[in-house]
């Protein structure tokens, strides 16, 4: 199984934490997606100690669209049922596989975003905010999937709440590949060398 994992940068929306805080909201690219057309993103949240507590996710879209089985729940996957229905195996979801403590509270109200969305027609292609009552989620660990096609184009903006504080970012899709951050990573960093 191949999973590429990056971190993106959090610069374009601000970062607030509590100082101690070490935290991050990660995305990565499942490379084993075998539903042609799409990319399948896991999102991780990484307490480093400190408790996830939950989520604000939204996403809009210009073009494409996020893929969503709305016959199925999207809190949670649906692993038991990847074998009568292996395109279960990339639907979107939000919540802790397995973990049985975590629930949707709504849309992603927090960020501007419309009613509860995870997928499906809308400017709001995704709009949901998630939670946890766990207190042993410290460290990392898959809080939601998020398949788009592959032409989708948009912004997403997302909310970590972990018990020591918050982790805000937003960004592009598609999503970058972590060759391409590597090289807006260099250009930055000419661009800083040119000015001083």
């Amino acid at each position: 199984m191949k999973i590429v994992k990056f971190v993106l940068p959090v610069i374009a929306a601000g970062f607030t934490a509590s100082s101690a805080m070490a935290a991050t909201v990660t995305w990565s690219i499942d490379g084993t997606n075998t539903i042609a057309g799409t990319v399948a993103y896991a999102l991780t949240a990484d307490g480093q100690g400190d408790d996830w507590t939950g989520a604000v996710l939204k996403i809009d879209l210009t073009s494409g669209s996020i893929y969503n089985d709305a016959g199925f729940d999207a809190d949670g996957n649906q692993s038991a049922l990847w074998g009568f229905v292996p395109a279960l195996q990339w639907d979107s979801y939000v919540g802790i596989s397995g973990d049985g403590s975590a629930g949707i509270a709504g849309g992603a109200g927090d960020l501007g975003g419309g009613p509860l969305n995870i997928g499906g027609p809308g400017v709001d292609a995704v709009s949901v905010t998630w939670f946890n009552t766990a207190t042993n989620d410290t460290g990392p660990v898959q809080i939601a999937n998020i398949t788009a096609s592959d032409d989708a184009v948009g912004t997403w903006q997302l909310i970590g709440a972990f018990a020591g504080g918050q982790v805000q970012s937003s960004g592009v899709f598609p999503v970058p590949e972590p060759a391409s951050l590597a090289l807006m990573g260099l250009g930055g960093l000419a661009a800083l060398r040119r000015r001083c």
